[in-house]
């Protein structure tokens, strides 16, 4: 912005949508609601719909409408940035008709429901399951079920700009993180590295930025030493546990290098989030207590019957208004956490109707729930959440156990249909020949282990 004056009138530049603006119409008496009506002239975007980034008071008070523009620090040569729809955006971001709200997403086909099942990617999830190295940020509780995050667009939306990731965050994270927190542990598993992880939990509070930047050191060491020193290193390095104000904790944290690629009919090679991964190496898990949020539904293609497809979030400044998906699918996990022994028993894509069928005992549990969401909302504006003890690193194959538990629904989405679920539901119910993904998985390193055990007795 640059704060050039000639007879107390100001040249004010900004940018929207990459184009430059300039407003030369306004001089330092004028308030910052006077602005946003000139930019509304010059855009479409209603006043109060504006934001206005990189605007700083001389001494450092909060800026309003009302704020005159001779509070503001005016810096020549410096853009302010314009954020902000048209109502004709905004009516197109509401319509689903218009445009699907998942881009790097698609139908299977039948083919590509049996991907589970092809012997090079059960391989190739045995080869990540011995590979796997678990970055533990809190111990695991006994008793606790899964409950597995996806992070982009899932409860968060990375690309709108903002000027806090906070404002980018999904309505109700932190309350539904801290009711989750009561019946499971929770894990987050993003498709991209684990910097670019650390640095979104910590810009959004779920851990503390401090926690993220200890743990991230403590990761580029090990990346940097072999096995033989590995817990030296660690014994080095201690990240205090501070346990005050602690609503919920992130146990585990997966990133694009614990994912297979597997390559579908009409679509090609794409990466997948095989939750065997985590069922061969922490096996107090399972299909049988274990679910998994994401938007891209082929994250779940080799563990079908455990995915539940959330709608995504973009386009936060329009939509945070009325998103409540977080909101209802607090009350699915708290009601099956507490219902169901087994969670193969269940189709995820029926959530909604699993909600109207209990909606008595759903009622009492948010009666019971009152206090947390009360607890959550006091401790979302500090959003701390103090925890991460000890990283563990590596698992020995010896650690691999066999899982009993049998598959039966194939779940894909969400009950709320988009675009790309306009063909029939896809389930297994015609392919009960074939044996869950991650049994086959246990029999097949069960086997190894016992070729290894008898090798030595020989």
């Amino acid at each position: 912005m640059s704060g050039n004056t000639d007879n107390d009138k100001l040249v004010l530049q900004l940018k929207y949508n990459g184009q430059p603006i300039v407003v030369d119409c306004l001089s330092c008496g004028h308030s910052i609601l006077h602005l946003k009506e000139e930019l509304f002239k010059k855009t479409g975007v209603l006043p109060i719909n504006q934001k206005i980034l990189g605007l700083r008071t001389t001494n450092n008070t909060p800026v309003n409408d009302f704020t005159t523009l001779s509070c503001l620090v005016l810096k020549p040569r410096v853009k302010l940035m314009l954020i902000g729809s048209t109502q004709e955006d905004i009516l197109k971001v509401n319509n689903p008709e218009d445009a699907p709200d998942v881009v790097d997403d698609f139908d299977f086909k039948e083919e590509d429901t049996q991907l589970h099942s092809v012997p090079e990617n059960i391989e190739k999830v045995m080869r990540r399951c011995k590979a796997y190295r678990p970055r533990k940020l809190s111990e695991f509780r006994d008793g606790k079920k899964l409950l597995v995050l996806d992070l982009d667009y899932t409860i968060f939306d990375h690309l709108t700009p903002a000027e806090s990731a906070h404002q980018l965050a999904r309505p109700y994270l932190m309350e539904f993180l801290t009711r989750a927190y009561v019946h499971y542990d929770i894990a987050i598993w993003s498709a991209t590295n684990i910097t670019w992880i650390l640095a979104k939990l910590g810009q959004l509070s779920i851990i503390p930025l401090n926690v993220a930047k200890t743990f991230q050191h403590r990761n580029n060491l090990i990346n940097g030493t072999d096995s033989t020193v590995e817990n030296s290193t660690l014994q080095g390095i201690n990240t205090t546990d501070d346990q005050d104000g602690r609503s919920f904790r992130i146990a585990l944290i997966l990133d694009s290098s614990d994912m297979i690629s597997v390559n579908f009919a009409t679509h090609g090679i794409k990466e997948v989030k095989p939750l065997a991964v985590i069922w061969a190496n922490h096996p107090q898990w399972g299909p049988h207590n274990t679910i998994m949020f994401d938007d891209v539904r082929r994250n779940f293609i080799m563990n079908p019957q455990s995915g539940l497809r959330i709608r995504s979030y973009r386009d936060a400044h329009v939509n945070y208004v009325h998103d409540r998906e977080l909101l209802h699918l607090i009350k699915y996990i708290e009601l099956i956490a507490i219902n169901e022994k087994d969670f193969t028993k269940l189709n995820h894509n029926h959530w909604e109707n699993y909600l109207h069928k209990h909606y008595k005992q759903l009622n009492r549990t948010s009666k019971v729930n009152s206090n947390v969401s009360s607890v959550s909302s006091s401790s979302s504006s500090s959003s701390h959440c103090r925890v991460y003890e000890s990283v563990e690193f590596p698992v020995n194959s010896t650690t691999l156990i066999s899982s009993t538990t049998s598959s039966t629904t194939m779940t894909f989405t969400s009950g709320q249909k988009r675009v790309h679920d306009k063909n029939n539901e896809i389930n297994n119910s015609d392919n009960d020949d074939h044996p869950p993904v991650d049994v086959v998985i246990m029999q097949e390193l069960n086997k190894e282990e016992t070729n290894e055990s008898e090798g030595d007795k020989n």
